[in-house]
């Protein structure tokens, strides 16, 4: 690693980032009204959202958690008032001081401490306090709450306590309440994921740098890491990704102390939060020497797919289409592209997901927004979305059938209105970067679809 490249990087980078850039009380007020509004619209008295260092996004997003730890914890909506959030008592430290930045309020709950612990200062309340103070006494009328939080993440626990406390046809999954409300980006949230992206691009650029033969994953990452800390994000949507030689086909892989090999290819990825939204920024490579004839193949037919699904993407933009255009075109190409396979067939190479998936406060687990056939209403009217397209080099029956394990090419995009652009730098074809001292990428060498979100009307 070269310490003078990667600080030359991190000084060329740090003009474009605003610290001081995050979500307003007032923004987080607006929110809870918009959530409330729509409880009181479906009968709701109350709404449960959870969370842990897995699943972040709802409870970030209602009340700036931001930096969750140890155990879970969640927050209580009233259909009036401020929203509390519940945790355990270590985790409870943390949080008390993230909901700062929200004005939320915060009370720990002997439910959410670890199992086998015991505090004997900590000052814990009842779910039944909490509730009986947030919302106000029906005679004879029982409290209505809803779940926002997927099933996928709230623990079986938390659910039996709500229906054991209100009953279980009081309790009502309504998933769509929240994410509906969150996939729609203010302004701020835009911008700051156009700094997290401005800080992707710069740690990317700063990984590619160090990538050599004989050096291992983790000591790859590690230029990423460094680089994302020091300009201002202090956590990842993902452990950094540095995937080479077989390991490609471990798609998402964090880096291990596997030493690259010459000649391999390496899939590279990161992720980083900034004052709670997440930037993406993943490419392919090969460590020293050209693409051979088939490897220029496959890595020019995924710039090919590329192409085509931001052409299709700002297409459904500004006529308004169903998101699935996006999906078929893409899916079309690929049924057109034929691939020269190991034994001289020609092939479609194969995806392994979606092409566009949503981003906010996860890299991708908001729990709505992908596009896929199915999803037959348009993209959102202001929205931080993600490209990410792959091709696997295996059949279906997993053999190795073309020269590359995995590539991969993603980015964060926004789309406000009829504009759409992406936030990223980064050309598609990073190749020439490997192992160079550059700090800053050439303007004839940016992303084609690049435009600066502050462009958007």
């Amino acid at each position: 690693m070269n310490p003078d490249t990667i600080e030359k990087i991190i000084k060329a980078a740090e003009p474009g980032i605003d610290r001081n850039l995050e979500i307003s009380k007032k923004e987080y007020r607006e929110r809870w009204t918009k959530v409330q509004k729509a409880m009181k619209q479906n009968g709701y008295d109350l709404a449960y959202a959870c969370g842990s260092e897995l699943d972040r996004s709802d409870v970030a997003w209602l009340a700036g958690v931001f930096d969750p730890i140890i155990e879970r914890y969640g927050i209580l909506v009233p259909a009036e008032g401020t929203p509390v959030v519940v945790a355990g008592s270590e985790g409870g430290h943390v949080i008390e001081d993230c909901v700062k930045v929200s004005g939320a309020n915060m009370t720990l709950l002997m439910e959410y401490q670890i199992s086998d612990e015991d505090y004997r200062f900590a000052k814990f309340e009842t779910l039944e306090d909490v509730v009986h103070r947030m919302v106000p006494h029906k005679a004879g009328s029982p409290i209505k709450v809803a779940i926002l939080s997927s099933s996928q993440f709230i623990p079986s626990d938390h659910v039996s306590l709500f229906q054991g406390r209100f009953g279980s046809e009081n309790v009502i999954f309504d998933v769509d309440l929240l994410r509906r409300i969150k996939y729609e980006k203010s302004r701020t949230e835009l911008k700051i994921i156009g700094t997290t992206n401005t800080i992707a691009d710069a740690a990317f650029l700063g990984m590619l740098s160090v990538l050599q033969p004989g050096i291992r994953e983790l000591d790859v990452a590690a230029a990423g890491d460094f680089i994302m800390k020091r300009l201002g994000a202090g956590r990842t949507g993902f452990p950094t990704i540095v995937s080479s030689g077989t390991r490609g086909r471990t798609v998402l892989g964090p880096a291990t102390n596997r030493t690259i090999k010459k000649g391999e290819f390496v899939s590279l990825g990161l992720s980083p939060a900034f004052n709670g939204y997440h930037g993406i920024m993943r490419r392919t490579v090969k460590v020293v020497g050209g693409w051979t004839k088939d490897e220029k193949a496959f890595m020019d037919a995924l710039e090919g797919l590329y192409h085509t699904v931001m052409k299709a993407i700002k297409e459904a933009a500004q006529k308004n289409l169903r998101s699935n255009h996006i999906d078929r075109k893409g899916k079309t190409y690929i049924e057109r592209t034929k691939l020269k396979d190991n034994k001289g067939r020609h092939l479609s190479p194969r995806e392994p997901y979606t092409f566009i998936h949503n981003t906010g406060c996860s890299e991708c687990q908001e729990g709505s927004g992908a596009v896929t056939p199915y999803t037959n209403q348009p993209l959102g009217k202001n929205v931080a979305l993600m490209i990410d397209v792959a091709f696997m080099g295996s059949d279906e029956k997993g053999n190795l059938v073309f020269p590359v394990e995995y590539a991969v090419i993603e980015d964060s995009l926004w789309k406000r209105g009829t504009e759409t652009g992406v936030y990223n730098r980064m050309p598609l074809n990073v190749q020439e970067f490997v192992g160079t001292d550059i700090d800053a990428l050439p303007e004839k060498k940016i992303n084609p679809y690049y435009r600066p979100f502050e462009e958007g009307k």
